[in-house]
């Protein structure tokens, strides 16, 4: 490596120890060594990475080695080498966790329901209970197994797709011979090491360059931002006060980016968990705030935890002070609090989640988490990524225009010309022309040939001059007419412009050969140029990336070579606009968020510009043409820009200004629709300012970068992609494993599904039971034997609750789909308190059919078990009938029908029911007795005054409340 050998030469490094100024700015701590590793607060964190690789990168590369004298341009030995190894570890910026089965099983049991069923199940064991205990502890174990098993499986899945491949590196070794360049697995690099990188290599670790021939890189995955950026080597101290931005500087190439043109060598300064990306990934570990989910269930079980406080109490005084047998009266309070909570609530969520996760995952989506499901149902904001997420990932070719903006093929014509002959390293920009014109379904070429053309010299690209030039001769010439076609950077381009073409307009008729003849050109006056710039500006502001493209005539002499002076007198011809185009998806899927209410936000790491045009392409802000056509007096005066879309984008910079001021803010987050330029770290605060407002709201992101991964984290949903970084996937609850964001809104209408039915279940569930414990109330004040025992009571809920069983397979209603919901504490309680008493008459009715039809007036009378059978057939066949009425809000089975599986459940459930006091041994060990035919006959008035009185009681409730699950 004699460039490097010559360049880090001891006699250099000498004279810059005696002679360079441009490292006696450097502070006292640039004389240690880098800083240890350690565990600190994010922005400590953050800080200590740059301040790490600052003390590298803010000199001239000359003077790197000054700072470290044990690291050599030439290379480690294998022995500093190993040494190194020791001290840093590995190089695996992301953990490779083990599959954590046990943490996932204690995940599964601690839930809220489990716990309550599980210290219900306790008590009755405790007072001799066994089969109450029994069958509760029977809900537990299932709804825990299922979920375990469930998530067991997504899991194992989404790690074995996460799992790494290994990925050999380029380094420099100093042996005997002197330095060899080897390949090493890229987990053994340290730092110290010098990498060698060309076009296609990823960066191993935080690097800072050393070498640089025309190198750009591409750091979407941290940025978002699709185009690549140059890099190059720092040859001069920064000027005073200059400090290092780790994602936008001249010569860091960070962990996880890589080189998509040009080649060099560069400097390790960090590795593994002291890496940019590795901070990011440290912050996963951290425990995950609560989500919707799990914030609604918690003050679900505080609500029902808080009922059964408030009525086993009053139920024990009642039973208690009325038939003297306190013992009694204590087994019927536990049987009342056992009545209120739903025992199949877990099973019944459990069931729910994974017959969605099945189903979702026919359309290639894996659900780590069971909970995603119902959040993505509960969700009001979908916050997206832009790269990779909404766009393609890809550079493409959206127009070809002159310097005034017009329609115009010859730009793209020359520009093909250009990248299909030149011989460097083909950047994305070339590839994006070259496929552009060879996937064109129509012939462009027909002023000019578009073969035939034969190179006679290039000038390639390079970071200083941002041109690429090169000199064909003419098709059918005899090889002395040449053409010098250039293109680069807009203003690198104009510098060099004298002239400009003269374009045919496109309703003109003239047309011929391409020449670059007096009349076709015309004098680049100041004007013109302006102009062009303006052009230029306002292609930029629509989002749009420019490639200026200029020529020239030259006579081509045998052996002739060309050189960047020859780069003169050119004349402009146009632009080319490139972008990265939305997904073919994309727009389809956002009208389908929007169609179920579900707002999208755009976050991202790019340009406020491009992010806009993104936004304005799927409709999510106003196009210019409409912004300027609805902006009227009211609105200039109320809006501080009357600028279009101004109020709606706000940049990282913008909302770290309000951070102090908390309202405006929040209220800034609250408008804004795109939100650009942010770091990973603002990504996360703006999701967090997003679930916080309003009184709190469901928020899903999507993404796929390592920049993605903390707001991913941070959601009530994380999405993430099969092809997104490590880190993403680690973070994410639920995986796509097709880029196709239909599925998203797929899995939207999922969890409601899910939710709605699961609200339906606790809903009637818990006004069931609420109804039933007001019955018992008055039955406890009034008759003098209890109106059922303990065990019939876990009987008949039981029957009710296997009854629903079926309602994860129920229909859902299409208006309950159509907006987000989520578990509401004070939906449930008002539903449960105005509906639950409405069953309470007809107990009563029951009760005094018992009272004055049968004689049943005493607790020794031999007709207590007619009693008790009598009302648990009226309340087991009510409380089953009725699921078909509190299932929707319309009128059933005319306007609104079960799915089969509800209603077969329910009847033959019903017939169960029906047929345990004729069973022998069962209706025994129940201490249930076959009915009086003629009570069936008022069973069926009961039924039929109890449907039509909930029915008007369901609409009147949706009358003053305006909803009813």
């Amino acid at each position: 490596m004699p460039f490097l050998a010559n360049l880090f030469s001891p006699r250099s490094l000498a004279n810059l120890e005696k002679h360079g100024p441009d490292i006696a700015t450097l502070d006292s701590e640039s004389n240690k060594s880098p800083v240890p590793p350690q565990v600190v607060a994010k922005e400590e964190q953050e800080q200590l990475i740059c301040a790490t690789l600052s003390r590298f990168a803010q000199v001239p590369v000359s003077a790197i080695f000054v700072l470290e004298p044990e690291w050599n341009p030439t290379g480690l030995t294998d022995d500093q080498a190993s040494e190194i190894l020791k001290i840093h570890g590995p190089n695996t910026p992301v953990a490779e966790r083990r599959l954590a089965a046990l943490r996932m099983f204690w995940g599964a049991i601690v839930n809220p329901f489990n716990i309550l069923l599980t210290i219900l199940a306790i008590v009755n064991a405790a007072t001799d209970q066994l089969p109450t205990f029994v069958v509760m502890m029977a809900m537990v174990v299932a709804s825990t197994g299922l979920r375990y098993w469930q998530e067991l499986k997504s899991t194992i899945q989404a790690v074995n797709l996460i799992k790494s491949v290994t990925t050999n590196t380029r380094v420099l070794r100093y042996r005997s011979s002197g330095p060899e360049e080897v390949e090493i697995d890229q987990r053994s690099v340290v730092p110290g090491d010098i990498i060698a990188v060309t076009s296609g290599d990823v960066f191993p670790g935080d690097c800072v360059l050393i070498t640089a021939e025309a190198i750009t890189i591409t750091q979407a995955s941290l940025t978002g931002e699709v185009m690549p950026i140059e890099k190059t080597v720092r040859l001069a101290a920064p000027r005073p006060g200059q400090t290092l931005n780790l994602l936008h500087n001249d010569n860091v190439c960070l962990a996880g980016t890589s080189v998509v043109t040009g080649n060099g060598h560069a400097l390790v300064v960090s590795t593994g968990k002291d890496t940019y990306m590795a901070s990011i990934a440290s912050e996963l570990s951290k425990r995950r705030p609560e989500n919707a989910t799990q914030i609604g269930i918690r003050k679900v079980s505080y609500v029902l935890m808080a009922f059964m406080g408030v009525m086993a109490p009053i139920v024990l005084i009642i039973q208690g002070a009325v038939s003297k047998n306190w013992k009694g009266a204590v087994m019927f309070a536990i049987a009342v609090a056992v009545g209120i909570t739903p025992e199949m609530l877990p099973m019944i969520v459990t069931s729910n989640l994974a017959l969605s996760a099945v189903r979702v995952a026919r359309k290639k989506v894996i659900v780590k988490r069971f909970d995603a499901i119902q959040n993505l149902g509960a969700v009001q904001i979908l916050c997206s990524d832009k790269t990779g997420t909404l766009t393609a990932d890809l550079v493409r070719i959206s127009m070809s225009t002159t310097g005034t903006g017009e329609p115009s093929q010859l730009p793209i014509k020359l520009a093909y010309i250009n990248s299909s002959l030149q011989t460097g390293s083909r950047s994305p920009i070339d590839h994006a022309i070259v496929d552009f014109v060879d996937q064109s379904e129509q012939d462009i070429f027909t002023d000019i040939p578009g073969d035939g053309w034969i190179k006679q010299g290039e000038v390639p690209f390079d970071s200083s001059r941002r041109l690429l030039s090169v000199l064909v001769s003419r098709p059918g010439s005899d090889g002395s007419e040449g053409l010098l076609i250039t293109k680069g950077a807009v203003d690198e381009v104009l510098d060099l412009c004298v002239s400009t073409y003269n374009h045919q307009p496109p309703s003109s008729n003239a047309s011929g050969p391409f020449a670059l003849s007096p009349s076709m050109t015309s004098i680049l006056t100041t004007h013109e140029r302006q102009t062009i710039l303006d052009t230029a500006q306002r292609l930029n502001e629509d989002g749009l990336r420019l490639v200026a493209v200029a020529c020239r005539e030259q006579l081509i002499k045998p052996f002739m070579t060309i050189s960047p002076s020859d780069e003169n007198e050119l004349t402009f011809i146009g632009f080319i606009g490139l972008l990265d185009p939305l997904k073919p998806d994309a727009t389809q899927a956002i009208k389908d968020l929007a169609a179920l209410n579900v707002q999208v936000r755009i976050l991202t790491g790019d340009a406020p510009a491009v992010a806009a045009k993104v936004a304005r392409d799927l409709g999510l802000i106003p196009s210019r043409e409409q912004s300027s056509t609805t902006v009227n007096e009211k609105d200039v005066e109320a809006s501080p820009s009357s600028n279009g879309d101004e109020g709606l984008i706000l940049t990282g910079v913008q909302l770290a200004a309000l951070a102090d001021d908390q309202d405006a803010y929040q209220d800034a987050i609250d408008r804004c629709i795109i939100f650009a330029k942010l770091s990973p770290y603002q990504k996360l605060e703006v999701v967090k300012a997003l679930r916080a407002g309003h009184g709190g709201r469901a928020v899903a992101f999507l993404g796929d970068g390592v920049n993605d991964a903390l707001a991913i984290r941070g959601a009530d949903v994380g999405i993430s992609v099969d092809s997104g970084t490590e880190i993403a996937k680690e973070a994410a609850d639920v995986i796509l494993l097709e880029k196709n964001l239909a599925v998203v809104a797929d899995g939207v209408m999922e969890g409601r599904i899910t939710l709605m039915n699961t609200l339906k279940y606790i809903k009637m569930a818990t006004s069931s039971n609420f109804g039933n414990i007001f019955s018992l109330l008055v039955a406890s004040a009034w008759l003098p034997y209890q109106p059922m025992i303990p065990i019939q009571i876990l009987v008949q809920n039981l029957l009710y609750d296997f009854s629903q069983a079926s309602i994860p397979w129920d229909n859902v209603d299409p208006e309950y789909l159509v907006a987000p919901k989520t578990w509401g504490a004070k939906s449930i309680i008002r539903f449960m308190v105005c509906i639950g008493p409405f069953s309470s008459p007809f107990d009563i009715i029951t009760f005094s059919i018992n009272w004055f039809h049968y004689g049943i007036r005493t607790l020794h009378n031999p007709r207590v078990d007619l009693a008790q059978t009598n009302w648990f057939l009226e309340g087991s066949l009510t409380q089953l009938l009725i699921i078909h009425f509190l299932r929707t809000g319309k009128l059933p089975f005319i306007q609104s029908r079960a799915s089969i599986a509800v209603f077969c459940t329910t009847f033959g459930i019903a017939g169960i029911a029906i047929a345990i006091p004729y069973i022998p041994k069962i209706n025994t060990a129940l201490q249930l007795t076959p009915p009086d035919p003629l009570f069936y006959a008022y069973l069926l008035g009961v039924i039929a005054g109890y449907a039509l009185v909930v029915h008007i009681a369901k609409t009147l409730y949706q009358l003053a409340f305006k909803e009813w699950l």
